[in-house]
Protein backbone atom coordinates (compact mmCIF):
# COMPACT_ATOMS: atom_id res chain seq x y z
CA UNK A 1 0.00 0.00 0.00
CA UNK A 2 3.05 2.05 0.81
CA UNK A 3 4.51 1.50 -2.72
CA UNK A 4 1.31 2.59 -4.51
CA UNK A 5 2.39 6.16 -3.45
CA UNK A 6 5.38 5.71 -5.89
CA UNK A 7 3.14 5.68 -9.14
CA UNK A 8 0.34 8.27 -10.81
CA UNK A 9 -1.62 5.37 -11.98
CA UNK A 10 -4.03 2.87 -10.13
CA UNK A 11 -2.59 -0.20 -8.56
CA UNK A 12 -5.27 -3.19 -7.58
CA UNK A 13 -4.03 -5.24 -4.77
CA UNK A 14 -5.55 -8.68 -4.58
CA UNK A 15 -5.97 -11.14 -0.86
CA UNK A 16 -5.62 -8.33 0.91
CA UNK A 17 -6.84 -8.65 4.62
CA UNK A 18 -9.51 -6.97 6.28
CA UNK A 19 -7.43 -5.47 9.45
CA UNK A 20 -7.32 -2.48 11.48
CA UNK A 21 -3.64 -1.69 10.09
CA UNK A 22 -4.94 -2.31 6.60
CA UNK A 23 -7.88 0.58 7.32
CA UNK A 24 -5.57 2.67 9.39
CA UNK A 25 -3.47 2.94 6.21
CA UNK A 26 -6.34 3.42 3.91
CA UNK A 27 -6.88 6.31 5.66
CA UNK A 28 -3.57 7.74 5.69
CA UNK A 29 -3.44 7.61 2.31
CA UNK A 30 -6.90 9.14 1.62
CA UNK A 31 -5.53 12.09 3.62
CA UNK A 32 -2.65 12.80 1.32
CA UNK A 33 -5.26 12.79 -1.80
CA UNK A 34 -5.36 8.94 -2.58
CA UNK A 35 -8.29 7.58 -3.57
CA UNK A 36 -9.28 3.94 -2.39
CA UNK A 37 -11.50 1.61 -2.58
CA UNK A 38 -11.65 -1.72 -0.47
CA UNK A 39 -13.88 -4.26 -2.03
CA UNK A 40 -14.37 -6.73 1.22
CA UNK A 41 -17.00 -8.67 3.04
CA UNK A 42 -17.85 -10.14 5.92
CA UNK A 43 -17.34 -13.47 4.44
CA UNK A 44 -13.47 -14.01 5.52
CA UNK A 45 -13.02 -16.51 2.58
CA UNK A 46 -13.93 -14.15 0.08
CA UNK A 47 -10.83 -12.48 -1.40
CA UNK A 48 -10.93 -9.24 -0.50
CA UNK A 49 -9.46 -6.62 -2.90
CA UNK A 50 -7.69 -3.14 -2.94
CA UNK A 51 -7.63 -0.03 -5.64
CA UNK A 52 -5.68 2.46 -4.65
CA UNK A 53 -5.33 5.64 -7.05
CA UNK A 54 -2.28 7.97 -5.94
CA UNK A 55 -2.76 10.29 -9.10
CA UNK A 56 -3.87 12.88 -7.34
CA UNK A 57 -1.79 13.69 -4.08
CA UNK A 58 -2.01 17.11 -2.99
CA UNK A 59 -0.44 16.72 0.79
CA UNK A 60 2.84 15.85 2.00
CA UNK A 61 1.97 16.31 5.60
CA UNK A 62 0.73 12.87 7.43
CA UNK A 63 -2.09 12.50 9.99
CA UNK A 64 -0.61 12.62 13.55
CA UNK A 65 -3.47 11.16 15.20
CA UNK A 66 -3.49 8.30 12.44
CA UNK A 67 0.23 7.68 11.65
CA UNK A 68 0.91 7.43 15.91
CA UNK A 69 -0.96 4.23 15.45
CA UNK A 70 0.72 2.58 12.79
CA UNK A 71 4.24 1.41 12.40
CA UNK A 72 3.74 0.69 9.00
CA UNK A 73 3.21 4.57 8.72
CA UNK A 74 7.15 4.84 8.29
CA UNK A 75 7.19 2.95 5.23
CA UNK A 76 5.57 5.97 3.42
CA UNK A 77 8.64 8.07 4.57
CA UNK A 78 10.74 6.45 1.16
CA UNK A 79 8.08 6.61 -1.58
CA UNK A 80 6.67 9.92 -0.45
CA UNK A 81 9.84 11.90 -0.29
CA UNK A 82 11.37 10.00 -3.64
CA UNK A 83 8.39 10.77 -5.66
CA UNK A 84 7.18 14.39 -4.36
CA UNK A 85 11.12 15.78 -2.45
CA UNK A 86 9.29 16.28 0.50
CA UNK A 87 7.02 14.91 3.24
CA UNK A 88 6.01 15.36 7.32
CA UNK A 89 5.23 12.56 9.54
CA UNK A 90 5.46 11.22 12.90
CA UNK A 91 7.37 8.85 14.79
CA UNK A 92 5.29 5.38 13.80
CA UNK A 93 3.14 3.39 16.70
CA UNK A 94 2.59 -0.34 16.83
CA UNK A 95 2.89 -3.19 19.37
CA UNK A 96 5.24 -2.23 22.37
CA UNK A 97 7.35 -5.32 21.69
CA UNK A 98 10.55 -3.18 22.42
CA UNK A 99 13.42 -0.93 20.76
CA UNK A 100 12.54 -0.74 16.99
CA UNK A 101 14.56 2.50 16.18
CA UNK A 102 14.07 4.94 12.90
CA UNK A 103 17.57 5.61 12.55
CA UNK A 104 18.98 3.08 9.75
CA UNK A 105 15.96 4.72 7.93
CA UNK A 106 16.93 8.11 8.62
CA UNK A 107 20.89 7.41 7.88
CA UNK A 108 20.27 5.61 4.71
CA UNK A 109 17.79 8.42 3.07
CA UNK A 110 20.27 10.79 4.28
CA UNK A 111 22.79 9.06 2.21
CA UNK A 112 20.56 9.35 -0.70
CA UNK A 113 20.33 13.53 -0.42
CA UNK A 114 17.78 13.92 1.80
CA UNK A 115 17.61 16.36 4.44
CA UNK A 116 16.07 15.26 7.70
CA UNK A 117 15.38 16.81 10.78
CA UNK A 118 13.72 15.46 13.78
CA UNK A 119 11.32 18.00 15.76
CA UNK A 120 9.79 17.02 18.91
CA UNK A 121 7.58 13.51 17.45
CA UNK A 122 7.65 14.80 14.14
CA UNK A 123 10.61 13.47 11.37
CA UNK A 124 10.72 16.50 8.58
CA UNK A 125 12.40 15.36 5.01
CA UNK A 126 13.01 16.96 1.73
CA UNK A 127 15.33 16.87 -1.09
CA UNK A 128 16.29 18.85 -3.78
CA UNK A 129 15.46 17.37 -6.99
CA UNK A 130 15.94 13.22 -6.90
CA UNK A 131 17.47 11.00 -4.26
CA UNK A 132 20.69 10.01 -5.39
CA UNK A 133 21.55 6.42 -5.72
CA UNK A 134 24.05 5.14 -3.12
CA UNK A 135 25.48 1.96 -1.14
CA UNK A 136 23.87 1.25 1.58
CA UNK A 137 25.28 -0.70 4.71
CA UNK A 138 22.77 -1.42 7.03
CA UNK A 139 24.19 -2.19 10.68
CA UNK A 140 21.88 -5.05 11.59
CA UNK A 141 19.19 -6.51 9.25
CA UNK A 142 16.05 -4.82 9.62
CA UNK A 143 12.85 -5.50 7.20
CA UNK A 144 11.52 -1.98 7.33
CA UNK A 145 14.59 0.01 6.29
CA UNK A 146 15.03 -2.72 3.68
CA UNK A 147 11.85 -2.23 2.43
CA UNK A 148 12.15 1.86 2.76
CA UNK A 149 15.45 2.13 0.73
CA UNK A 150 13.98 -0.24 -1.85
CA UNK A 151 10.81 1.85 -2.35
CA UNK A 152 13.06 4.91 -2.27
CA UNK A 153 15.72 4.18 -4.73
CA UNK A 154 13.01 3.01 -7.46
CA UNK A 155 13.15 6.75 -8.56
CA UNK A 156 16.63 7.83 -7.25
CA UNK A 157 18.96 8.69 -9.59
CA UNK A 158 21.84 5.96 -10.48
CA UNK A 159 21.90 2.80 -8.62
CA UNK A 160 21.56 1.78 -4.98
CA UNK A 161 23.11 -1.14 -2.83
CA UNK A 162 21.36 -2.59 0.18
CA UNK A 163 23.97 -4.78 1.57
CA UNK A 164 22.97 -6.68 4.32
CA UNK A 165 19.35 -6.44 3.48
CA UNK A 166 16.38 -8.20 4.59
CA UNK A 167 15.63 -11.33 2.19
CA UNK A 168 12.04 -12.39 3.97
CA UNK A 169 8.95 -13.40 1.72
CA UNK A 170 7.11 -10.22 2.15
CA UNK A 171 10.43 -7.98 1.05
CA UNK A 172 11.06 -10.24 -1.63
CA UNK A 173 6.89 -9.88 -2.71
CA UNK A 174 7.32 -6.51 -2.69
CA UNK A 175 9.93 -6.53 -4.96
CA UNK A 176 7.79 -8.19 -7.34
CA UNK A 177 5.25 -6.00 -7.05
CA UNK A 178 7.74 -2.95 -7.77
CA UNK A 179 9.19 -4.70 -10.93
CA UNK A 180 5.37 -5.16 -12.27
CA UNK A 181 5.09 -1.36 -11.93
CA UNK A 182 8.50 -0.96 -14.05
CA UNK A 183 10.99 -1.19 -11.12
CA UNK A 184 14.46 -2.26 -12.22
CA UNK A 185 15.26 -4.46 -9.17
CA UNK A 186 18.49 -7.39 -8.97
CA UNK A 187 18.61 -9.34 -5.47
CA UNK A 188 21.75 -11.51 -4.94
CA UNK A 189 21.84 -13.49 -1.48
CA UNK A 190 21.40 -10.74 1.45
CA UNK A 191 22.45 -7.93 -1.40
CA UNK A 192 19.84 -5.86 -3.58
CA UNK A 193 20.74 -3.68 -5.77
CA UNK A 194 17.73 -0.71 -7.28
CA UNK A 195 18.38 1.17 -10.39
CA UNK A 196 16.41 4.16 -10.50
CA UNK A 197 13.45 4.54 -13.45
CA UNK A 198 11.69 7.74 -14.68
CA UNK A 199 8.19 6.67 -13.35
CA UNK A 200 6.69 3.61 -12.32
CA UNK A 201 2.84 2.43 -13.84
CA UNK A 202 -0.04 0.73 -12.69
CA UNK A 203 -0.29 -2.75 -11.77
CA UNK A 204 -2.42 -6.19 -10.19
CA UNK A 205 -0.76 -7.95 -7.55
CA UNK A 206 -2.09 -10.76 -5.27
CA UNK A 207 -0.59 -10.59 -1.68
CA UNK A 208 1.46 -14.21 -0.60
CA UNK A 209 -0.32 -15.91 1.90
CA UNK A 210 0.83 -14.29 5.63
CA UNK A 211 3.05 -16.99 7.40
CA UNK A 212 2.81 -15.72 10.31
CA UNK A 213 -1.13 -16.39 10.14
CA UNK A 214 -0.99 -19.59 9.27
CA UNK A 215 2.25 -20.37 11.72
CA UNK A 216 -0.35 -19.63 14.26
CA UNK A 217 -3.08 -21.82 13.72
CA UNK A 218 -0.06 -24.89 12.76
CA UNK A 219 -0.02 -24.34 16.52
CA UNK A 220 -3.24 -24.37 17.37
CA UNK A 221 -3.93 -27.94 15.92
CA UNK A 222 -0.86 -29.27 18.11
CA UNK A 223 -1.52 -27.88 21.15
CA UNK A 224 -5.28 -29.23 21.01
CA UNK A 225 -4.39 -32.44 19.19
CA UNK A 226 -6.74 -31.57 16.22
CA UNK A 227 -6.69 -31.69 12.31
CA UNK A 228 -6.21 -28.32 10.44
CA UNK A 229 -6.00 -27.82 6.84
CA UNK A 230 -4.35 -24.45 5.78
CA UNK A 231 -5.69 -23.57 2.63
CA UNK A 232 -3.86 -21.66 -0.27
CA UNK A 233 -0.37 -22.28 2.27
CA UNK A 234 2.66 -23.96 0.73
CA UNK A 235 5.75 -25.56 2.55
CA UNK A 236 7.88 -23.47 1.15
CA UNK A 237 5.82 -20.07 2.36
CA UNK A 238 6.07 -21.71 6.44
CA UNK A 239 10.11 -23.28 6.04
CA UNK A 240 10.91 -21.18 8.12
CA UNK A 241 9.07 -23.05 11.18
CA UNK A 242 8.60 -26.46 9.68
CA UNK A 243 11.08 -27.80 11.76
CA UNK A 244 10.96 -26.72 14.19
CA UNK A 245 6.71 -27.42 14.47
CA UNK A 246 8.00 -30.89 13.30
CA UNK A 247 10.25 -31.78 16.22
CA UNK A 248 7.50 -30.48 18.71
CA UNK A 249 5.47 -33.30 17.83
CA UNK A 250 3.75 -31.95 14.37
CA UNK A 251 2.77 -33.86 11.01
CA UNK A 252 2.59 -31.58 8.13
CA UNK A 253 2.05 -32.51 4.85
CA UNK A 254 0.51 -31.34 1.67
CA UNK A 255 -3.05 -31.38 1.48
CA UNK A 256 -5.10 -30.69 -2.06
CA UNK A 257 -4.22 -26.78 -2.21
CA UNK A 258 -3.01 -26.22 1.62
CA UNK A 259 -1.10 -27.79 4.44
CA UNK A 260 -2.44 -30.37 6.65
CA UNK A 261 -1.31 -30.06 10.77
CA UNK A 262 -2.03 -32.49 12.69
CA UNK A 263 -0.22 -33.72 16.21
CA UNK A 264 1.34 -37.11 15.83
CA UNK A 265 -0.10 -39.93 18.54
CA UNK A 266 2.03 -38.58 21.49
CA UNK A 267 2.31 -35.48 23.94
CA UNK A 268 4.10 -32.15 22.63
CA UNK A 269 8.09 -32.27 23.01
CA UNK A 270 10.00 -30.24 24.68
CA UNK A 271 12.39 -27.51 22.49
CA UNK A 272 15.33 -25.49 22.94
CA UNK A 273 14.27 -22.67 19.96
CA UNK A 274 16.05 -18.94 19.58
CA UNK A 275 14.17 -16.36 17.71
CA UNK A 276 16.76 -14.69 14.66
CA UNK A 277 16.10 -12.74 11.44
CA UNK A 278 14.57 -14.42 8.32
CA UNK A 279 15.38 -17.77 7.24
CA UNK A 280 15.27 -18.58 11.35
CA UNK A 281 12.85 -19.20 13.37
CA UNK A 282 10.63 -15.24 14.07
CA UNK A 283 10.33 -13.67 16.66
CA UNK A 284 6.37 -13.41 15.24
CA UNK A 285 6.02 -16.87 16.23
CA UNK A 286 7.88 -16.91 20.19
CA UNK A 287 4.79 -16.23 22.25
CA UNK A 288 2.78 -18.52 20.04
CA UNK A 289 5.42 -21.51 20.76
CA UNK A 290 5.89 -20.52 23.98
CA UNK A 291 2.24 -21.40 24.29
CA UNK A 292 2.46 -24.64 23.18
CA UNK A 293 5.85 -25.03 25.69
CA UNK A 294 3.58 -24.65 28.52
CA UNK A 295 1.78 -27.87 27.96
CA UNK A 296 4.60 -29.76 26.62
CA UNK A 297 6.48 -33.16 28.15
CA UNK A 298 9.69 -32.01 30.35
CA UNK A 299 11.49 -28.37 30.02
CA UNK A 300 11.66 -26.18 27.42
CA UNK A 301 14.03 -22.98 26.73
CA UNK A 302 13.00 -19.95 23.97
CA UNK A 303 15.29 -17.03 23.21
CA UNK A 304 14.24 -13.88 22.51
CA UNK A 305 17.19 -12.42 19.79
CA UNK A 306 15.09 -9.93 18.18
CA UNK A 307 12.78 -7.84 20.53
CA UNK A 308 13.68 -7.03 24.23
CA UNK A 309 9.98 -6.84 25.32
CA UNK A 310 9.11 -10.11 24.05
CA UNK A 311 8.12 -12.11 27.26
CA UNK A 312 5.58 -9.72 28.25
CA UNK A 313 2.87 -12.03 27.53
CA UNK A 314 4.50 -14.71 30.48
CA UNK A 315 2.88 -13.31 33.68
CA UNK A 316 -0.06 -13.93 32.24
CA UNK A 317 0.46 -17.36 31.06
CA UNK A 318 1.40 -18.18 34.80
CA UNK A 319 -1.80 -17.11 35.53
CA UNK A 320 -3.00 -19.89 33.86
CA UNK A 321 -0.43 -22.21 35.87
CA UNK A 322 2.42 -22.29 33.78
CA UNK A 323 5.71 -22.51 35.12
CA UNK A 324 8.07 -20.44 33.57
CA UNK A 325 11.21 -18.38 34.74
CA UNK A 326 12.75 -15.52 32.76
CA UNK A 327 16.45 -14.92 32.79
CA UNK A 328 17.90 -12.07 30.38
CA UNK A 329 16.38 -13.01 27.03
CA UNK A 330 15.91 -16.31 27.95
CA UNK A 331 12.54 -18.19 28.95
CA UNK A 332 13.12 -21.48 31.05
CA UNK A 333 9.15 -23.55 30.67
CA UNK A 334 8.34 -26.49 32.19
CA UNK A 335 5.50 -28.28 30.68
CA UNK A 336 2.33 -28.89 33.07
CA UNK A 337 0.17 -31.31 32.59
CA UNK A 338 -3.20 -29.11 32.53
CA UNK A 339 -3.80 -24.94 33.00
CA UNK A 340 -7.00 -23.85 34.41
CA UNK A 341 -8.60 -20.52 33.07
CA UNK A 342 -8.12 -17.28 33.95
CA UNK A 343 -8.98 -13.31 33.69
CA UNK A 344 -5.69 -12.15 31.06
CA UNK A 345 -4.74 -9.18 29.60
CA UNK A 346 -2.73 -9.53 26.02
CA UNK A 347 -0.19 -6.52 25.50
CA UNK A 348 0.38 -6.82 21.99
CA UNK A 349 -0.88 -8.64 18.58
CA UNK A 350 1.15 -12.03 18.97
CA UNK A 351 0.77 -12.40 22.98
CA UNK A 352 -3.31 -11.84 22.33
CA UNK A 353 -2.72 -14.91 19.67
CA UNK A 354 -0.40 -16.51 21.99
CA UNK A 355 -3.47 -16.53 24.85
CA UNK A 356 -5.85 -17.62 22.67
CA UNK A 357 -4.55 -20.30 22.15
CA UNK A 358 -3.46 -21.94 25.28
CA UNK A 359 -7.17 -20.70 26.49
CA UNK A 360 -8.20 -23.18 24.30
CA UNK A 361 -7.09 -26.74 26.72
CA UNK A 362 -7.24 -24.12 29.66
CA UNK A 363 -10.14 -25.63 32.25
CA UNK A 364 -12.79 -23.92 32.17
CA UNK A 365 -13.56 -19.72 30.94
CA UNK A 366 -10.72 -17.77 30.45
CA UNK A 367 -11.02 -13.66 29.68
CA UNK A 368 -8.84 -11.90 27.30
CA UNK A 369 -9.00 -8.13 28.10
CA UNK A 370 -7.25 -5.69 26.11
CA UNK A 371 -7.62 -7.99 22.66
CA UNK A 372 -8.40 -5.08 20.20
CA UNK A 373 -4.73 -5.60 19.40
CA UNK A 374 -5.64 -9.20 17.80
CA UNK A 375 -7.96 -7.14 14.13
CA UNK A 376 -3.80 -5.78 13.69
CA UNK A 377 -3.00 -9.19 12.55
CA UNK A 378 -5.02 -11.88 12.16
CA UNK A 379 -9.08 -11.54 10.41
CA UNK A 380 -12.18 -13.37 11.85
CA UNK A 381 -9.87 -15.54 14.28
CA UNK A 382 -12.62 -16.39 16.28
CA UNK A 383 -14.86 -17.24 13.65
CA UNK A 384 -12.15 -19.28 11.93
CA UNK A 385 -11.23 -21.25 15.29
CA UNK A 386 -15.28 -21.55 15.62
CA UNK A 387 -15.80 -23.24 12.47
CA UNK A 388 -13.40 -25.72 13.81
CA UNK A 389 -14.62 -26.62 17.70
CA UNK A 390 -13.65 -23.66 19.54
CA UNK A 391 -15.86 -21.86 21.93
CA UNK A 392 -14.82 -18.15 21.63
CA UNK A 393 -17.06 -15.07 21.78
CA UNK A 394 -15.89 -11.38 21.58
CA UNK A 395 -17.69 -8.50 23.56
CA UNK A 396 -16.82 -5.09 23.72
Amino acid sequence: MAASLLSSFPVILHNVPDLIDVHLMSKLLESLGAKVNFTHNKDYKANHTLKVDCGNINNHVMSHETASKLRASLLMLGPILSRFGKITTVFPGGCNIGKRPVDMHIKALEEMGAKIEVEGCNIIATVKGKLQGKEVTLEKISVGATENIIMAATLAEGVTIINNAATEPEVLDLIEFLKKMGANIEISDTRITITGVEELNGCVHKIIPDRIEAGTYALTAIITGGKLELEGISLSDIRCIVNELKAIGANVELYNEGVMISRKNCSIRSANIATDPYPNFPSDMQPQLMSAMCIADGISVIEENIFENRFAHVDELRKLGANISIEKSKATISGIKSLSGANLCATDLRSTAALILISLVASGETIINNSHHLWRGYEAMHEKLNSCGADISISS
